[in-house]
């Protein structure tokens, strides 16, 4: 499973988190994900957590303390949530960006599905 990708449509990294993820995992796939906004120069991400479990305690402190402070230097301005339908995975996802989404350095949205989502991010999801 690719966890990040380019959609140059978009002019967004996709990044997907799914399952139960230890703490080396979350990182990973959220360091590589700032990777590709420093690489491509893109200020929006569509996180994929719909089929994540719960986010650690760890990760949550990691994301909020190192994560988030990082990515508003790299330019993300926004950022997409496909969230959980399970309530715990849901709750999770959302307390976990709870600070940022308060501080408004990143526009934080959530989204039930990935049309919806990608209309807020400014592009319609329609590929050539």
């Amino acid at each position: 499973m690719r966890t990040n990708q380019v959609d140059i449509n978009l002019r967004a990294i996709l990044t997907t988190f799914e399952g139960f993820l230890k703490s080396p995992e979350f990182k990973q796939i959220a360091e590589d994900s700032l990777a590709l906004v420093q690489k491509t120069g893109y200020s929006k991400i569509l996180a994929d957590t719909s089929r994540i479990k719960i986010i650690q305690r760890e990760s949550q402190q990691w994301i909020n303390e190192e994560w988030f402070p990082r990515a508003v230097k790299a330019g993300v301005t926004h950022m997409a949530f496909l969230i959980p339908q399970d309530y715990f995975g849901k709750v999770s996802v959302e307390s976990t960006n709870k600070p940022m989404a308060q501080r408004g350095d990143i526009d934080i949205q959530y989204f039930t599905n990935e049309k919806s989502a990608r209309r807020w991010l400014g592009v319609n999801s329609k590929h050539p």
